[in-house]
């Protein structure tokens, strides 16, 4: 059992160094990140700490302290005037252009996970991609330059390409937290379970659903390129490599046959280096210096919903 409380996690995040937090947890993106001046790798490196406390207090408190951190946490975004350590946090990050509403749709997602929310169909796992992902692409955007608007909507796509990615290399780790983020619809249909995904050996049928899901993300990639240009050039850069990374965890799990029960996929510093140098080509496309129209159809599940019309 873990014994671990709200009070002693938030101590733990209050005395964390931003940037060295990142660097332990938020590897890839850490590895892109050092090309940020240390002015804004520290603005990032703060955004980082505070999602990642979200973050943990859905996956690393005990049932009933989870939701109880969790319900504490939005009354504080919800009352702005109240004094809390969070809210600390908070206006730290809010000086900076990040809003409270798109925090409050990643508490929101971190809700679902507390609670044992389901997957039901695509829908379903479409708004829950926006809200732990995509609006941290809209919390990026003031902290790493962007001033038009029309990029928000390719800043919320890269969010939505890496979770899919993270919930096709996950598989195996959110099965073991009784956890599952494909949809329930397929899973009934292809007979999967808990107990199937727990096995070393991947079905067939599995390794066509994570097939069929990192196509998607890879249209969201996709996407989220289209924006770059929105972005000034320095950060613009540390951007796509890091999407860049992340969408290469998708190609190494298709080199290796979609065997997601096997272990958890991911790059090792080398293969990053190798990435890198990749992505240096990509400086040459159009796409990267000229921004393409964005696709409406991508977000027709989430254009309710805070930041997704901006």
């Amino acid at each position: 059992m873990n014994s671990l409380s709200f009070k002693t996690l938030t101590n733990e995040y209050l005395k964390a160094d931003p940037a060295e937090l990142m660097s332990q947890h938020g590897k890839s993106f850490y590895f892109a990140s050092l090309i940020f001046s240390k002015k804004r790798l520290f603005k990032i490196a703060t955004l980082y700490r505070l999602c990642r406390f979200i973050d943990d207090c859905a996956d690393e408190l005990e049932d009933v302290e989870s939701q109880k951190a969790i319900d504490s946490i939005l009354f504080d975004l919800e009352h702005p005037e109240h004094q809390s350590e969070f809210n600390n946090l908070v206006m730290e990050v809010e000086a900076w252009g990040v809003k409270r509403s798109f925090l409050k749709e990643l508490v929101i997602g971190a809700q679902f996970d507390a609670r044992g929310g389901m997957i039901e169909n695509e829908d379903d796992l479409m708004l829950y991609c926006y809200r732990v992902a995509g609006v941290v692409g809209l919390m990026m955007c003031p902290l790493i330059g962007v001033q038009d608007k029309r990029g928000y909507p390719h800043a919320i796509d890269l969010g939505i390409g890496m979770q899919l990615t993270n919930i096709c290399r996950d598989i195996l780790e959110d099965a073991r937290m009784q956890r599952i983020y494909l949809p329930q619809k397929d899973v009934k249909r292809l007979g999967l379970s808990l107990a199937i995904l727990q096995k070393e050996v991947t079905p067939v049928e599995l390794k066509q659903l994570v097939e069929k899901f990192l196509k998607v993300a890879d249209n969201y990639y996709l996407s989220g390129y289209r924006g770059l240009a929105y972005i000034p050039l320095r950060p613009r850069i540390v951007i796509l490599l890091a999407g860049e990374i992340y969408r290469h965890i998708g190609l190494k799990i298709r080199s290796k046959n979609f065997e997601v029960l096997k272990g958890r996929v991911y790059l090792n510093f080398w293969e990053k280096i190798l990435v890198s140098f990749k992505t240096m080509a990509r400086l040459a496309t159009s796409t990267f210096w000229k921004p393409k129209q964005h696709s409406e159809d991508l977000h027709k599940l989430i254009k309710t919903l805070p930041g997704a019309n901006a």
